[in-house]
């Protein structure tokens, strides 16, 4: 089911943000295993070969919360959007509450669509979706260590709100963003 999201790029290029299906999976998986050696190469261990597992985007498609980004119907890359806010968020000053945003997790492009602009599009594609469903913002985080993905939440409007931990290693820092939607633009 395509939810409505499509773009014209130069002329014929169709870029599409989509809800994924089951048989989307490989090639979300393909992604991944493409992206976490580049990411531990620049000293991001956000990501290894245990996380993000098939079986976490497995749920992620079930419970219909996991997006593809296809441009002329080749998978591009992947994001999950939903509602599920982790406890760490609790101590975030953000402007928009939990209730009226949503999150942001597991996002990658694939290494060989990199640098073409395929992630910005990803984002505006999921905040034109948010907007539409009456969400007020984005919340989401990355590792401190993942300065491209750091860049990207700011190129795209993104507001630094704080840092924070996300699993018991209190050595793991996490950064958390926000994206407050200008209503009526």
């Amino acid at each position: 089911m395509k939810i409505g999201i499509c773009e014209k790029i130069q002329g014929e290029i169709s870029m599409t943000l989509r809800k994924a299906e089951r048989n989307d999976l490989v090639r979300v998986m393909e992604i991944t295993r493409a992206v976490v050696p580049l990411m531990q190469a620049a000293g991001n261990t956000q990501w290894s070969d245990a996380y993000p597992s098939l079986s976490r985007f497995a749920m992620d498609c079930d419970n219909g919360s996991l997006y593809v980004f296809e441009e002329d119907g080749v998978l591009r890359g992947f994001v999950v959007v939903d509602d599920d806010h982790p406890k760490a968020y609790d101590d975030i000053g953000w402007e928009v509450p939990r209730t009226k945003s949503a999150a942001m997790h597991r996002m990658a492009v694939d290494p060989g669509s990199q640098g073409k602009g395929f992630a910005g599009h990803m984002v505006k594609s999921v905040e034109s979706m948010l907007v539409d469903a009456g969400y007020l913002g984005i919340h989401t985080d990355t590792s401190l260590e993942n300065g491209k993905m750091q860049y990207l939440f700011e190129k795209q409007g993104f507001e630094f709100r704080g840092r924070l931990h996300l699993d018991e290693n209190e050595d793991d820092w996490y950064v958390a963003y926000e994206k407050v939607f200008k209503m009526g633009e």
